[in-house]
């Protein structure tokens, strides 16, 4: 019955040239590489209630710059640090920590808009970080264009994943980000963290310049040299009240085929399709990557779930972001 299933569920994307033979020998590489198990997350950054799961809020955000971002990119202009729950000091982010820690929260995302460097400024809260740590948290942390010196206190501190957008095309560091860098700026910064031994989850957002696909297949493949235990891929979502609120993203038929070339690149990675994607043929897109070879998936539909169980894959639905799994 999963074989038949198997077989019939290519024919939908028969309609996209080339892609069903695309996607066979990336769902293939994908299984013989892979236990036939998928992770869901649903972090509590966002309330999640399915037929088979409800996220109880384990694992949250945190922004350590409150809703302010000076860099006010295109695509965000800091909106995206709505809802998370603000710590603008060291003392706030322990104070913090210790509360929720009694509340049954288990995990945090450190993260925050940036300084006119690309940086989230992180240097002041290493301590607290370090703190965090002491009560056992999982911390993921989202740095930005760091140094070494934040890359050290980083790795001293113990934190458990490290999340770093890159960008692989100048022009839209400077037309998106409004920043004075070049993509060597960004795997620079990769090799920084890379050289302490952290644990560095690379995302990517495809589509980051307007909807248009602009040097993040190159970048896929420079990221492929490097080793890496997992790679988060996201698609571009408009927010309303931004310059991009009224762009589409890009064509799903395009995410899906960008996927699964980068399963064929890296037959060995983790990789992950995060959060942010177009809301245009979610249910299709999202089979869609599921045939790529992902191997974790965040906040999936019910019906993306059951696609799973047909396809041979055991659901398993974790609170903490798609990067730590």
């Amino acid at each position: 019955m999963v074989e038949k299933t198997i077989v019939e569920g290519w024919t939908e994307f028969d309609q996209i040239s080339n892609l069903p033979d695309l996607l066979k020998e990336a769902w293939n590489l994908r299984r013989k590489a892979f236990p036939d198990f998928i992770h869901f997350a649903v972090p509590g950054g966002r309330h999640y209630d399915g037929k088979n799961f409800r996220n109880s809020g384990q694992f949250l955000n945190v922004s350590i710059t409150g809703v302010s971002c000076a860099l006010q990119c295109d695509h965000c202009q800091g909106k995206m640090l709505n809802g998370m729950i603000p710590s603008p000091t060291p003392e706030k982010l322990q104070e913090l920590g210790t509360n929720l820690l009694k509340k049954g929260v288990t995990g945090l995302l450190v993260t925050g808009g940036c300084n006119h460097k690309g940086q989230v400024p992180l240097k002041p809260f290493l301590s607290a970080l370090a703190y965090l740590k002491s009560l056992s948290f999982t911390i993921h942390v989202h740095t930005g264009l760091a140094d070494k010196e934040t890359a050290v206190g980083l790795k001293q501190a113990g934190v458990d994943k490290v999340f770093l957008d890159m960008i692989g095309d100048a022009a839209t560091i400077r037309r998106v980000y409004h920043l004075d860098r070049k993509p060597s700026d960004f795997i620079e910064t990769l090799e920084i963290l890379l050289a302490e031994n952290l644990d560095v989850v690379p995302h990517v957002v495809l589509g980051l310049n307007y909807g248009k696909i602009m040097g993040e297949e190159n970048l896929i493949q420079t990221l492929s040299d490097y080793p890496l235990e997992t790679l988060v891929l996201v698609a571009l979502r408009a927010v309303p009240g931004t310059p991009m609120g009224g762009v589409s993203g890009p064509n799903p038929a395009e995410i899906v085929r960008i996927t699964a070339q980068t399963r064929l690149l890296n037959p060995s990675l983790k990789l992950s399709f995060g959060c942010a994607r177009p809301y245009t043929q979610k249910a299709w897109l999202e089979r869609g990557l599921i045939a790529a070879g992902i191997n974790t998936l965040a906040f999936p539909l019910d019906e993306t779930i059951d696609f799973a169980l047909a396809w041979g894959l055991e659901p398993i639905m974790n609170e903490m972001c798609c990067g730590g799994l």
